[in-house]
C-alpha cells in the first residue's frame, strides 16, 4: 500500500511538479515524524536523510512555482542583459 502511494506521488511530481512536490514533502515530513517518535534513538540517521529529501522536495516546489507562471504568459520574461 505504501509503495503504491509513493509511486502515485512520483507520477504526480512528473506530471504536475507544482502540486506533487508539496505532496511528497508532506509525505516525507510524516515519515520523519514517525521515525523520530516510534523508536527515537534508533532511526535518527534515516530521519535526517528523509529530512534532507523533504527540503529538496520543498525546493523543487518553490522552483516550479517560480517557473510555471512565466510559461503561462506565452513567453519567457526578457533577459536583463
Amino acid at each position: 500500500m505504501v509503495g503504491g502511494i509513493e509511486i502515485a506521488a512520483g507520477l504526480l511530481v512528473a506530471i504536475a511538479p507544482r502540486i506533487g512536490a508539496f505532496v511528497v514533502a508532506g509525505w516525507l515530513a510524516g515519515i520523519v515524524i514517525n521515525l523520530l517518535t516510534k523508536d527515537p534513538p534508533e532511526y535518527y540517521d534515516i530521519a535526517l536523510r528523509d529530512f534532507g529529501l523533504m527540503l529538496a522536495a520543498l525546493t523543487l516546489g518553490r522552483l516550479s512555482l517560480a517557473v510555471v507562471p512565466a510559461r503561462k504568459s506565452g513567453a519567457l520574461s526578457p533577459r536583463p542583459w
